[in-house]
């Protein structure tokens, strides 16, 4: 029983100290009744080249608009991808049995009404897949490596688009 009570008091005194400091869940609605998913709505992904840039577009535009783009968006989000493979365990006659994916996006996420970048960075995804003495078998297993990276990559640029439409509203 005497445990309960500095408990308790701990925990409220942690929970006025957390809503003091300006803390908001990324994905609540704001006093507006405003939320970031509705923004994520308004935002148009621009063209990305190469195959593994359609994925990753694919799976973004699911993500940040899984309800259908809207007519006239109000950000844009432009990403420049590039890929990149470095094998790695080689065996005694110098051969590689696992290859490293990295997949890097460079990112700009830009309000159109006055052309104001709201976020910009780089984010990356890795993963890695074996090489085996099946060439097929190697194949596929580095296409599903570039789709396990392009959909990590399309949702860590979700995630800043999120941050930067609730950054700046």
């Amino acid at each position: 029983m005497k445990l309960r009570v500095p408990f308790t008091v701990i925990a409220l005194v942690a929970l006025t100290t957390l809503s003091a400091c300006g803390f908001r869940p990324l994905y609540a609605e704001d006093r507006s009744g405003q939320s970031t998913a509705a923004d994520m709505s308004q935002v148009e992904v621009s063209l990305i080249n190469d195959r593994v840039g359609q994925i990753t577009r694919n799976f973004l535009i699911e993500t940040l608009t899984p309800r259908g783009q809207v007519t006239n968006p109000a950000y844009t989000l432009k990403v420049d991808l590039s890929e990149s493979v470095s094998e790695q365990g080689f065996t005694k006659d110098n051969e590689a049995t696992i290859a490293d994916y990295l997949l890097s996006a460079k990112y700009e996420l830009i309000r159109k009404s006055d052309d104001a970048r709201l976020r910009n960075g780089t984010v990356r995804a890795r993963t890695t897949y074996n090489i085996v003495d099946s060439d097929f078998a190697s194949l596929e297993a580095e296409k599903a490596a570039r789709r396990d990276a392009a959909r990590t990559l399309a949702q860590q640029l979700a995630n800043q688009v999120a941050v930067g439409l609730r950054a700046n509203p």
